[in-house]
């Protein structure tokens, strides 16, 4: 791909030699004169460096700065220049500063060194943000709704359209969207919990602020969508998106273009959004709590994601896949083996919390039995059991609901009386008693 470079300098001589040097190797080159051109290519276009001469016709490079470093590495290139104007423009987030007259094929080099170093930056972000694994390949399941899934994301990912994810808490969502970016090709993942952010800072973490937009914004500051530009801007727990935000939003979509809070300038985005949410938006979309314009330009493609419950044929593939991670997060040498009845128990198990759940299960069974060579339990209760337990207690009295609950513990943990007790909070010889009181009792009443 043929990058692209911003060249801004008043004198034509030398921004028509620079340029033609330039496309030689292969650039495309904009040009441009004075303060006000460089301003509105910057809104209008994505530039991969920026070459910017400090002393311009209708003010100083220098202000450009700030603003211009947050999407491309700017070198800065004066004839004026002396040791304080280059400290200053480093710290205005300059990549390098070069005196003129410079040599050519140094500032050649200097412009391929600011674009492979702004790449390697934004791929050590991606990295960053890909700890736990989440990309296609390690989406693991046999099932045919895994299957399928990634059949889907491979044909989506490469597509510039908005992606909608269903699924309930657990499910992979933001696995399924960070495969669908490293497929896409596109830079950087940018994600936002719209859950997780206070109501008076989500407009101005999402849209950004300029300086002076409120008390306390000393600086403009660009925010996560513009951050996201010619990346991916995942917007998890969408549902929870505040009414006033989902039409600025809304407006983002429709225009490619971001206006920052207290500003009056719309900036040109390259965006592709995945959003994603446990909640049924289409019936939030019916009580008015989400907006329906918001919702059909979001759901472009939709993706349910199965729970966990529908796919238990990926079960023990998830077993399989968690365990030796798991034992090399906890120090563990060798994996234990999970026995059949243990396995049984899995498959047998609802799984509310999803694969998120299973994950935090077996952490928990490694981190307590890692020494075993075979792991026999995890403790699993299906809340349709708790449902049956909760039927049988009804309307008896209290003496035959201790009863029940007690066999029932006693059952649970094949007779062994002294974990029962332990659970009970009681001695032994107090359930002994208990146990001869009801035997004796069903003795008594035993008519046979």
């Amino acid at each position: 791909m043929n990058r692209r470079i911003l060249l801004v300098d008043d004198d034509l001589a030398f921004n028509g030699l620079l340029a033609a040097a330039l496309r030689e190797e292969g650039y495309y080159v904009t040009q441009v004169y004075n303060l006000k051109q460089a301003e509105k290519s910057l809104l209008d276009e994505f530039f991969d460096c920026v070459i910017l001469d400090v002393r311009l016709p209708d003010g100083s490079g220098l202000d450009l700065l700030p603003d211009a470093a947050q999407s491309a590495p700017i070198i800065v290139v004066s004839a004026h220049g002396d040791i304080n104007t280059a400290i200053d423009a480093v710290r205005k987030g300059a990549f390098n500063f070069l005196e003129k007259p410079f040599d050519l094929t140094h500032a050649l080099l200097e412009v391929k060194r600011s674009i492979e170093y702004s790449e390697l930056s934004r791929e050590r972000d991606d990295l960053a943000g890909m700890v736990g694994g989440d990309t296609l390949s390690e989406f693991v399941g046999k099932s045919p709704s895994v299957i399928r899934l990634k059949e889907t994301i491979s044909m989506i990912a490469p597509k510039k359209v908005t992606v909608l994810l269903e699924g309930e808490s657990g499910t992979g969502k933001e696995i399924v969207a960070r495969a669908i970016h490293q497929l896409s090709g596109r830079k950087r993942f940018v994600a936002i919990n719209c859950g997780a952010i206070p109501e008076n800072l989500f407009e101005s973490e999402l849209f950004g602020y300029e300086k002076g937009a409120f008390t306390g914004a000393l600086h403009s500051r660009p925010g996560l969508i513009e951050e996201s530009s010619r990346g991916t801007l995942f917007l998890d727990e969408v549902s929870e998106m505040p009414p006033a935000l989902q039409v600025k939003l809304l407006r983002v979509l429709e225009t490619s273009t971001n206006q920052r809070l207290g500003g009056n300038v719309s900036r040109r985005l390259d965006l592709r959004v995945i959003a994603a949410t446990n909640r049924d938006l289409e019936s939030y979309v019916i009580g008015g709590q989400f907006r329906s314009d918001l919702y059909y330009r979001l759901n472009v493609v939709k993706l349910r994601i199965a729970p966990l419950r529908e796919k238990r044929e990926d079960i023990p593939v998830l077993v399989e896949y968690f365990l030796p991670r798991l034992c090399q997060e906890l120090g563990l040498r060798k994996p234990p083996a999970l026995s059949a009845g243990l396995l049984d128990e899995m498959m047998g198990y609802d799984w509310p919390g999803n694969i998120r759940e299973l994950r935090n299960k077996l952490l928990s069974l490694l981190a307590v039995n890692g020494d075993r060579e075979i792991l026999s339990s995890i403790g699993l209760e299906n809340p349709e059991n708790e449902k049956c337990i909760e039927k049988a207690f009804e309307e008896v009295s209290l003496d035959e609901m201790e009863k029940r609950y007690i066999s029932w513990l006693l059952k649970r943990h094949s007779g062994n009386k002294s974990e029962t007790a332990r659970i009970l909070e009681i001695s032994k010889s107090t359930l002994y008693e208990k146990i001869k009181r009801w035997e004796s009792f069903e003795c008594d009443n035993d008519t046979s």
